[in-house]
């Protein structure tokens, strides 16, 4: 379940890093200093998909200032994007202890815990980073429990996508995961309500297209559903969508 979090949650947490990678921390600079700005490198680096680069400057950054919770946080998701699992969930925590109550943190920590099982171990994190008024983006968290009740509850994964939607009634990925679970629930006005919206806030998707051509067959309009389904051919001929469009046909 790596897609519980979502770009919107990592490309938030990035914003504000320096976009200049060929500068290296110059040994002048107090310690403290020379880690923030390893700091600021490694996020880049994390950010272009080099992890061995993020690593080694977020590594230095600890070295040099081990009570300074980004660097700690960056290097758990370095980590927990190399798959090092025990090193990720120690960073996270240590970020945590740092600097108790940082809802972006918390919301990563959660994840990282879902995507392992730990379903309720992440809900009170999410909660936690949702419950945080300082957070801007409460939605991102509340859409990440949604996301990671859904396997075993769907009624309580609802409860949190319309929790995000409160928040924020343009988010996206809630929009999505509300029309799926009232298509699934045979609510086919309310899975066409939610997919409109969907539409309005965004590009949509192979699967979101195709989820609209079964909701305007369910619904007995072969025109709306004939747009979605010309759309998808169109814009995603090579997709798995398209695919099973094709086989819906006959």
């Amino acid at each position: 379940m790596r897609q519980i979090l979502t770009a919107f949650a990592l490309s938030a947490l990035l914003s504000g890093c320096v976009t200049t990678t060929q500068v290296d921390p110059t040994p002048k600079k107090e310690p403290e200093e020379a880690a923030q700005i390893n700091v600021q490198l490694g996020a880049e680096y994390l950010r272009q998909g080099k992890l061995e680069l993020a690593q080694q400057k977020l590594e230095k950054a600890v070295e040099q200032d081990p009570q300074l919770a980004s660097a700690q946080t960056y290097l758990a998701l370095v980590y927990d994007q190399l798959g090092e699992d025990a090193k990720a969930e120690a960073h996270y925590e240590r970020a945590l202890k740092l600097e108790p109550g940082v809802a972006a943190t918390l919301n990563l920590y959660g994840a990282y815990l879902c995507r392992h099982d730990r379903v309720r171990e992440a809900d009170k994190y999410f909660e936690q980073a949702a419950k945080d008024r300082r957070y801007k983006t409460p939605e991102v968290a509340l859409t990440n429990a949604g996301v990671c009740a859904l396997r075993a509850d769907q009624d309580a994964a609802e409860q949190y996508f319309r929790q995000a939607l409160a928040a924020n009634p343009k988010f996206q990925d809630a929009l999505w995961h509300m029309s799926r679970i009232s298509f699934e629930k045979s609510n086919y006005l309310q899975a066409r309500a939610f997919l409109q919206r969907y539409a309005e806030v965004g590009q949509m998707s192979a699967a979101a297209l195709w989820l609209g051509v079964r909701v305007e067959r369910s619904l007995g309009d072969a025109d709306a559903a004939n747009r979605y389904a010309a759309r998808l051919q169109q814009e995603f001929p090579e997709s798995d969508e398209a695919r099973l469009l094709a086989e819906s046909k006959g």
